[in-house]
């Protein structure tokens, strides 16, 4: 069942116009509504009201299992991982501004769009390009590929409890210190390395699983940081003519999710 959830998920970001997730953002208004009622109090109290809609879907999901032949579950668990799709759209028109601006070359309204939009500051026009990549790797990691990644490893409780950490994370200025930061920092380790593995796969492979192999027993190395090595080295540094060098990003993306999706295939066959 897990495969035919991330294809209807796929397919309602796909063909749908909910490409920035579901309308309502629900987990991210918990969350706010969670740090509104209880920023000041103990951490402890903090997770434990955060993550109470945890135990809640567990129950309900449990009770749902075998209903009308599995299909309420079937629909339950793909509008749970629906909920934890991010409200970007980094393989679509996330960075369309930033797309025409280069396209006329006008580098200094893109250098300025990157910083307004996305905080991304480049010393020159490389430099910013492959910054603007990163972000754009880091944006699809957190918001597709992670929770994809929990879904099929431990369900839909997973991946939930993950964008809940990670909006936790947003929501608290004490940056890596916190303790949302670090859950979230823990449960991306192994899908952002998983992702280099992708990008070795449908690009620059050499460089690549170096970068990863180089990388991969380095816990301190944040996944921002990882996105940004990776997508680097899986792809060249000049874009061709009269192309936006993000669409080789775009492109990178679409070929791992392809890679992702044969291999959870395989997986479900063989299990």
């Amino acid at each position: 069942m897990s495969f035919l959830v991330l294809l209807l998920v796929a397919l309602i970001l796909r063909f749908t116009p909910w490409r920035h997730g579901f309308p309502l953002d629900v987990l991210g208004r918990w969350t706010a509504w969670v740090w509104r009622v209880a920023g000041r109090r103990p951490i402890w109290q903090r997770i434990m009201l955060l993550a109470l809609p945890l135990p809640l879907l567990g129950l309900v999901l449990w009770g749902v299992h075998e209903t009308a032949y599995g299909l309420v579950s079937l629909a339950l668990q793909t509008c749970l991982l629906f909920l934890c799709v991010g409200r970007t759209d980094p393989m679509g028109k996330l960075t369309a501004p930033l797309d025409e601006a280069w396209l006329r070359q006008d580098y200094e309204a893109a250098s300025l769009l990157a910083e307004q939009e996305f905080g991304v500051l480049g010393e020159d026009s490389q430099d910013l390009i492959a910054a603007v990549r990163g972000h754009l790797v880091w944006e699809a990691c957190h918001g597709y590929f992670a929770p994809a990644f929990w879904f099929v490893l431990l369900g839909p409780i997973a991946a939930i409890g993950y964008r809940l950490a990670w909006l936790a994370e947003q929501q608290n200025p004490d940056g890596r210190e916190s303790f949302a930061a670090e859950t979230t920092h823990a449960l991306e380790w192994l899908p952002i390395r998983l992702m280099g593995l992708g990008f070795a796969l449908v690009g620059h492979f050499d460089r690549t699983l170096r970068a990863v192999r180089d990388t991969l027993t380095q816990w301190d190395i944040s996944s921002k940081k990882l996105a940004r090595l990776y997508v680097n080295v899986a792809l060249d540094a000049d874009a061709e003519a009269g192309v936006s060098p993000l669409a080789s990003a775009r492109v990178l993306l679409q070929r791992t999710v392809l890679v992702w999706a044969v291999a959870i295939a395989f997986l479900v066959l063989v299990g």
